[in-house]
């Protein structure tokens, strides 16, 4: 989607898909109507395609570049974290299971014995 900005409106363009365009006066509501006209005009679901953003319009090449490496970056984290905090789960269900406290569990994993407490009950 093809995103510009017109004095206090957002435009969204959908190339390739007669009529796909609408407007918004906030950035966050522009998804939403675009995804309405386009599950309209093509019959489907609002939910059942993805929307690529075209900010370089707005942000220029080096901007849009930025953006989406950001929102790469973000969705690393997202995976990273759900990782890590599986991973710390599990250790400290093995330290558990090895005999070691909550609290000496809570030490070796630097977190508070009630949020040892609440991992193991989890």
């Amino acid at each position: 989607m093809k995103v510009t900005r017109e004095g206090k409106w957002w435009i969204g363009e959908v190339e390739g898909v007669r009529g796909a365009a609408t407007e918004a006066t906030r950035l966050a509501d522009l998804e939403i109507e675009v995804r309405d006209l386009l599950g309209g005009l093509l019959d489907m679901d609002d939910d059942a395609f993805e929307l690529t953003w075209d900010m370089s319009a707005v942000l220029g090449p080096e901007g849009q570049a930025m953006w989406e490496k950001y929102l790469t970056e973000r969705a690393e984290l997202a995976e990273y974290r759900a990782r890590f905090e599986a991973d710390r789960a599990a250790t400290v269900r093995l330290l558990h299971d090895a005999g070691v406290s909550v609290r000496d569990s809570a030490a070796l994993v630097e977190l508070s014995h009630q949020r040892v407490s609440q991992l193991l009950n989890s």
